[in-house]
């Protein structure tokens, strides 16, 4: 019976009455509508809860109460019912105020109600909060920002890396290239100044001998004397060999290397094997410098760390490049000296670091590649076009 009831009662509302139960009923948006001069004419429970204002406190108001003070002022309430009464409609999000002085981020809708003969009779206007979704968006515009900052700066701390180790590198190259003068200058000085007035001693104590033969000087002691002086000879020429072979300029880097592995096995006690064309031809000058240098200084470490009675020496072409590899069978370089990235690359140590930047220096590349049954130190640079040891090669069939 209360069912039929019910029914009965519900059929017997008109369309307009429950049109008001429904915009009454609903609790997400403000539903309200205005006068033609924007007064306030009904409340919705929606409006309430959005708003604040219960329907007592706001009916008879202008709808300019909803606006904050600054846009009361430039007269945009009035606008937008104008905007709405010329277009038919007007919608904007934008900062509204709740009773307590509060704002609050809504999406307002304004349509003008016209009556038959299309005069505007007033206005229905709908509001929604959308402050959450303003502050998500805010959270995520913020989480973006503080994103994009991060990766600038990352981006900038990586430039000034770059610029740190550029600068570092031409600086060790600038270095290099000191020292390489250095050395030449007091190469030059040791063989042009000591290494003639040790001759100029030796000369003299040989007239000496000769003129004491009447006087039976102490023969030992004579003997002794050309010994040290020949001994010093040796030392300052090959000190001052060492620090620039003249023959590097006069003879090209294959000669100078059989020199150097001859005084090198002499040192050492180390045996070492050359294999290279027999007419390797020459290099640029500043190529042939960096592959002695590597060659010397891949030498010394395998003298005073690896412990290898034995060593391999490789010069050859391969392809377009100049190839210089050293070999031993010694106990390995420790972990800690290289730097293991894809192929090991020589950067760590001093000696290890003035190699890698002399091929870089180049364009070539040193590979150093170490284990328990030894180490080998590769050092590759492209041959430049024209370049007679090319010919040379083809020559020969390699």
């Amino acid at each position: 019976m209360s069912s039929v009831a019910f029914m009965s009662n519900d059929n017997a509302l008109s369309g307009e009455d429950r049109f008001r139960l429904l915009v009454e009923a609903v609790r997400d948006y403000a539903i309200f509508l205005l006068d033609p001069n924007g007064r306030i004419l009904t409340w919705n429970v929606g409006a309430e809860q959005i708003k604040g204002y219960n329907a007592a406190e706001v009916i008879g108001k202008h709808f300019s109460i909803f606006y904050p003070q600054q846009d009361v002022r430039s007269g945009k309430p009035q606008r937008h019912l104008e905007i709405a009464g010329k277009e038919g409609r007007f919608e904007e999000e934008g900062w509204r105020v709740r009773q307590d002085g509060s704002r609050f981020w809504a999406n307002v809708v304004i349509t003008p109600l016209r009556d038959s003969e299309g005069n505007v009779r007033g206005f229905a206007k709908v509001t929604r909060d959308l402050s959450e979704r303003r502050r998500a968006e805010e959270t995520l515009r913020q989480s973006v920002e503080q994103r994009e900052t991060e990766i600038e700066r990352r981006a900038q701390a990586e430039r000034s890396a770059r610029e740190a180790e550029a600068s570092v590198r031409d600086l060790s190259l600038r270095l290099l290239h000191l020292q390489d003068d250095e050395r030449r200058r007091l190469g030059r000085e040791l063989h042009d100044s000591v290494g003639q007035l040790l001759v100029a001693a030796k000369m003299a104590l040989g007239a000496l001998d000769g003129q004491a033969q009447s006087q039976k000087p102490d023969q030992t002691i004579l003997a002794e004397c050309h010994g040290l002086l020949d001994a010093a000879l040796r030392e300052v020429r090959t000190l001052s060999y060492l620090l620039y072979p003249p023959m590097l300029e006069e003879m090209g880097l294959r000669t100078a290397i059989e020199w150097f592995l001859d005084g090198f096995r002499q040192r050492s006690g180390i045996q070492v094997k050359l294999e290279s064309l027999p007419q390797f031809g020459t290099l640029p000058r500043d190529m042939e410098l960096a592959l002695f240098r590597v060659l010397q200084e891949s030498l010394t470490n395998v003298h005073r760390h690896s412990g290898s009675p034995t060593a391999q020496v490789r010069l050859a072409i391969e392809g377009e490049n100049v190839v210089l590899e050293v070999k031993d069978q010694g106990k390995g370089a420790a972990p800690a000296v290289l730097d293991v990235g894809g192929n090991p690359v020589c950067v760590r140590g001093v000696g290890l670091r003035g190699m890698y930047e002399r091929m870089r220096q180049i364009n070539g590349r040193l590979q150093c590649i170490s284990n328990e049954t030894g180490t080998t130190v590769r050092a590759t640079a492209p041959l430049p076009t024209g370049n007679d040891v090319n010919a040379s090669a083809a020559a020969s069939g390699r």
